[in-house]
């Protein structure tokens, strides 16, 4: 392995994370990286993918170390790795896309598919409450159809069916993290289900696009965490989505 690709993982805190644990343990299982590790499923699964060299599973479904990854921990020295800190630029990143919040609220599939739930109830009261629909990131002030069907479909359903095309393309045909990935596309659009509800406002046409914004910063952190497609081409697919939305709402 050249050595721009062993910085992929030694400059990575997450991918010497899950090396150490695996290194203390002898053996892992998946819940033990992911509990470990504080990282989604599809994290996790982003990340081993770049450690194959250096991780083998047994028919047990359990990981450990190959030669090579020992060999990688004692070159390394594992107590200055464990300290690595993300870069300052990372954590800002981070913070503003919300994604340790996200993370929490999707720590589990059943916390997933609540969450999911209730995120596109309130959404479909809102929209049906204002007869909106949704399409993407807009909600434009025309009655087109259904709002409940709408919110459902145009908004949530084909958002996350381009996100999870678009993951799979980053992340080299990585599945994993669906659940997580369908709760926070519904947690994204909360800015516009407050939009819906205040549109009958004159001021609602000025806050749209803030809304949108937010609901596509929002987007990006839930990709981040949810399919471990780094941050900045989270934003990348935040950044054309918002773009072909504002196109939606001023041409529909």
């Amino acid at each position: 392995m050249k050595d721009s690709d062993l910085s992929e993982i030694t400059n990575s805190p997450a991918r010497v994370r899950i090396l150490e644990i695996i290194g203390e343990k002898g053996s892992a299982s998946f819940t033990d990286i992911k509990k470990g590790s504080d990282l989604s499923t599809g994290s996790i699964y982003y990340h081993l993918s770049y450690l194959k060299d250096f991780v083998t599973r047994d028919d047990n479904r359990r990981y450990a170390l190959t030669e090579r990854g020992v060999r990688l921990l004692e070159r390394m020295g594992i107590k200055t790795i464990a300290k690595e800190e993300i870069s300052l630029m990372l954590r800002s990143l981070s913070i503003v896309t919300l994604s340790p919040i996200l993370k929490r609220l999707t720590h589990s599939r059943w916390s997933c598919i609540v969450v999911t739930i209730l995120a596109l109830v309130i959404g479909s009261f809102a929209n049906f409450y204002s007869g909106s629909n949704q399409f993407l990131l807009s909600v434009p002030g025309k009655y087109i159809m259904n709002p409940i069907l709408s919110t459902l479909m145009t908004g949530w359903l084909v958002s996350f069916a381009l996100a999870e095309v678009y993951s799979l393309v980053v992340t080299r045909m990585k599945f994993g993290g669906e659940f997580e990935l369908a709760a926070t596309m519904a947690l994204s659009f909360v800015p516009l289900y407050l939009y819906s509800s205040i549109s009958y406002l004159q001021i609602s046409r000025i806050i749209l696009i803030p809304m949108q914004v937010w609901s596509a910063i929002l987007l990006a952190g839930g990709l981040n965490i949810s399919k471990g497609v780094k941050l900045t081409y989270s934003l990348i697919f935040s950044l054309i989505m918002l773009y072909l939305s504002i196109y939606i709402w001023l041409t529909v």
